[in-house]
């Protein structure tokens, strides 16, 4: 039987990997499962390899900085795997995860491996300082020099990845959202709203994903702040790190701008809280493609969202929400009084749903299997 190894930063990420081991177990892969599983969670994550009965490796990979000594050591740990294992395909991603094992790859290409990198944000953006652009285009332009196919999930990274070497680049819709569990959610919402601490009467704002810098969260406590009536909003995050430094900094901040902000941490009920939501927010500093953002749509309700690589992809202004420059805390504020209507969520909410459809995971699938299929073949 064949071997495919996916590789990625975090063992949680494993969870947007699913589908891909399902269609490489269809193909008559035995598939494993290669990421760094130190003090992150990831127990939904592994309930699910081992019912698919996925082999998983732990390694250490260091997913802040790639020229480390610690992804010297994840470089030989994967190179290690690839010598045993003798594995045909590698599928990686995640940008530390995807050089660090690319050129583990390279002697075994030559022998017949097949490698793909999947991009799921790149680094250099149209928002990079000069610096980080020339840094992160370099480290992919070199990466890209080690694979047989490059999947973005983007627009923007679609056209910056025909710039590179790999001659092979796809564009999928990212990793597929279910969207029909978020268009057929059944609870009352009243009750649920009062269960997580909203008022019938308040407008509640969320949104969903890791308490961290690049999530630049407190743009939006900002914008609450310098609305006159800031009382009847509530901003509600559901996503790991609540005991880390960046939780701390936006507790502080709300308090002092006087913003009602709940950090509801990692929660199994998003699809529930998403549709007792009145406005969505992903105003990150970059974003691959931020499922939250599509999540919120499938759910009928609008989105606020930076103008940056995947976002700008499904925020269609004055139809599906509103697009703001990234640090520009009164273009957001305005977006959130413009949302504020009902009858303008409510006038939005069919066009939010139809373009949730297009970022179906049903539609990756089928687009991934092809991918695989020309690859492989």
């Amino acid at each position: 039987m064949k071997k495919a190894l996916i590789v990625a930063n975090l063992a949680g990420f494993g969870n947007f990997l699913l589908s891909d081991m399902d269609i490489l177990h269809e193909y008559g892969y035995e598939v494993y499962f290669a990421a760094n599983a130190s003090n992150h969670e990831w127990e939904d994550t592994r309930n699910e390899l081992e019912k698919r009965n996925v082999r998983f490796f732990h390694i250490d990979f260091d997913t802040k900085n790639p020229f480390t000594k610690q992804n010297y050591s994840a470089y030989k740990q994967i190179s290690k795997i690839l010598k045993l294992e003798k594995i045909d395909l590698v599928h990686c991603h995640t940008p530390i995860a995807g050089i660090v094992t690319r050129l583990a790859t390279v002697k075994y290409r030559k022998r017949g491996m097949k490698v793909i990198y999947t991009t799921h944000g790149f680094a250099f953006t149209s928002y990079s300082s000069k610096k980080s652009w020339f840094l992160y285009r370099t480290v992919e332009s070199l990466g890209s020099l080690f694979c047989d196919a490059i999947i973005t999930i983007n627009r923007e990274d679609f056209a910056n990845a025909k710039k590179l070497h790999c001659n092979k680049v796809y564009y999928i819709p990212g990793a597929g959202v279910n969207t029909d569990v978020y268009r057929h959610v059944d609870i009352n919402r009243a009750e649920y709203r009062r269960s997580i601490g909203v008022k019938d009467d308040e407008i509640m704002i969320l949104s969903v994903g890791e308490l961290s810098e690049r999530k630049n969260h407190q743009i939006i406590i900002e914008a609450l702040s310098r609305i006159q009536n800031k009382g009847k909003y509530v901003y509600v995050i559901c996503g790991s790190g609540i005991n880390g430094g960046t939780c701390q900094y936006l507790k502080k901040l709300a308090e002092e701008k006087k913003v009602t902000l709940y950090l509801l941490g990692f929660r199994m009920d998003i699809p529930e809280i998403t549709v007792c939501s009145d406005i969505g927010a992903i105003p990150s500093l970059r974003e691959g493609l931020g499922f939250a953002g599509v999540q919120s749509l499938a759910a009928g309700i609008p989105v606020i969202g930076t103008d940056v690589q995947g976002i700008r992809d499904y925020i269609l202004n004055d139809k599906t929400g509103y697009l703001c420059k990234k640090n520009d805390a009164d273009a957001f504020a305005e977006a959130i009084l413009l949302l504020s209507d009902s009858s303008k969520r409510e006038a939005m909410k069919n066009d939010c749903i139809k373009t949730a459809e297009k970022f179906d995971i049903t539609a990756s699938i089928e687009q991934r299997k092809k991918i695989y299929q020309e690859i492989l073949t």
